[in-house]
């Protein structure tokens, strides 16, 4: 039996109405995000008892049968409407059609009822993905609910035994997929905002994280809007490999735009797991990652503050450069971590105004870090459109051992270069100050600072960096005479600074 894995659009009509993207395996079963349970299952209220159970339920790794009806919990799924839309099959143009005229036939869409079957929640996607919200802005049921699955059908199975044989053939489909890695091509389907309109757009991008010990959750370059929870993600061989589960939340009442899915192995295991079937076939095993670069970068912590650095290579002589906010006034020392090691660094220098550009700092590198572990200075200017990768730390970095070092990588290309500053479109978040800016051939082309930010919103795609070229030539100097004066030359003139505060620049008018 071959699998069929198509685009659709999951809606719930009972008040409040809620659509968001889902996936329907042969036309028959349909894989969504539980967070568009979210609305339904709010805390008061006549039904609040009831759906705190559920959320509990969840927590505790239960599996919700909505079709057992001596359920109680399971009711409250089983009294709300579901609806699917969905194209059923593709509809080939007759043959004495006209094909010079470059007509096409109509998309046609078709909604059918959707009879929800089972609620569950991923174990190990909820920790991880805990550990990236512990200091967002979220409650613990939207948490729960985005790690969490909802299994539908266009008809209610007639035995139990033909639905865990369907669920079996699809882990045979499942057996052959590589493990992911970083910088791995994947393209999401989905309906942006929820909406028939954008039925089946597209969104190409990279892998730029996986997290968990087998890999069930990762993160993607995509930056997509809500409704576009409950996607399909598909690696370059258009094979199924994960669901979106979150593409924004709150952390410190600021919307951050992270994308993030779990891997639909984990997910499928998991399911079958909790419905008492052998999962033996299974071997998610997670690969180190080959981007050779991820040995470059440093977690830095100072002050309860973590941000990120670079093992730089200037004249035989090795340093850490990041961004003088990362690394505070008043810090002599700093704690790093690398791939293979954690370590004290002395503060060479670090710009005494950090709100002002350049936002350097310059820290000691351990006498004993092999070369291969330090980066050359880019030696040409940024370009427009150049294929940049931003480096680092977002939120969910662990300065401990006892987690992986697990650096992010977000591609992006340069959308402009400006006095003593280039900015990209490739993901930067909280964390990643300091970071690198990677050109194709893993030289530093520039330090990450910070996203734009213009009447108190974020805009974490339009992101600012310090031009290497600007920098080079006094780095090159220090290293030469260890002159720490020669450092201040690192403070921008008074033309970078208007750059960088957004200041109008002059213009000449003739009205």
């Amino acid at each position: 039996m071959l699998l069929k894995i198509r685009h659709a659009l999951l809606e719930v009509t009972s008040p409040p109405a809620t659509k968001q993207s889902a996936i329907i395996i042969n036309n028959e079963v349909i894989i969504s995000s539980g967070s568009i349970l979210q609305p339904h299952l709010v805390f008061d209220g006549d039904k609040g008892s009831e759906n705190k159970e559920i959320i509990a339920r969840l927590q505790r790794g239960q599996l919700l049968n909505v079709q057992n009806e001596e359920d109680e919990e399971a009711q409250r799924i089983r009294l709300l409407n579901f609806l699917v839309t969905f194209d059923p099959q593709q509809r080939r143009p007759r043959q004495n059609q006209n094909a010079a005229s470059g007509s096409r036939q109509p998309h046609i869409l078709s909604r059918f009822t959707a009879h929800p079957l089972y609620v569950f929640c991923a174990a190990e996607v909820s920790r991880n993905l805990h550990h990236i919200l512990l200091t967002a802005d979220s409650e613990d049921d939207g948490e729960v609910l985005r790690s969490s699955f909802v299994v539908l059908g266009l008809r209610t199975p007639d035995k139990e035994e033909s639905f865990k044989r369907f669920l079996a053939h699809i882990g045979n489909y499942l057996r052959h997929l590589q493990p992911m890695q970083t910088l791995d091509d994947v393209l999401v389907m989905c309906s942006p905002f929820g909406l028939e309109n954008f039925y089946k757009t597209i969104s190409i991008g990279k892998v730029s994280n996986v997290m968990g010990r087998s890999g069930c959750l990762f993160a993607i370059s995509n930056a997509l809007p809500l409704g576009c929870e409950g996607s399909a993600v598909f690696n370059n061989k258009l094979r199924l490999i994960g669901i979106v589960i979150c593409t924004s939340f709150q952390r410190q009442q600021e919307n951050v735009n992270l994308t993030l899915a779990a891997n639909f192995g984990y997910l499928l295991r998991n399911f079958m797991e909790q419905l008492g079937m052998s999962t033996s076939t299974f071997q998610l095993t997670r690969e180190p990652s080959n981007f050779a670069w991820e040995r470059t970068i440093v977690v830095i912590e100072s002050a309860g503050q973590q941000g990120t650095g670079t093992f730089i290579r200037v004249h035989n002589k090795h340093f850490i450069l990041t961004c003088a906010h990362v690394v505070g006034q008043s810090n002599e020392k700093v704690n790093c971590r690398a791939a293979d090691r954690e370590f004290q660094s002395e503060v060479i220098w670090c710009n005494p105004d950090s709100d002002r550009p350049f936002d350097l700092a310059l820290l000691t590198a351990p006498q004993d870090v092999p070369e291969r572990c330090c980066v050359r200075l880019a030696r040409s200017p940024a370009t427009l459109g150049q294929m940049v990768f931003n480096a680092g730390f977002p939120y969910y970095v662990n300065f401990s051992y006892k987690h992986d070092f697990n650096p992010s990588i977000f591609q992006g290309r340069i959308i402009k270069c400006d006095t003593g500053a280039i900015m990209s479109d490739g993901s930067v978040q909280a964390g990643q100050s300091g970071g690198p800016m990677f050109d194709q051939n893993g030289c530093i082309l520039g330090v990450c600072v910070s996203n734009i930010k213009l009447d108190d919103i974020v805009y974490p795609n339009i992101n600012t960096a310090i031009p290497i070229c600007d920098i080079r030539n006094t780095l090159q100097q220090f290293a030469r005479t260890n002159d720490v004066a020669v450092l201040s030359n690192l403070v921008a003139s008074q033309d970078v600074r208007r750059v960088w505060s957004l200041e109008m620049p002059p213009i000449r008018s003739k009205l």
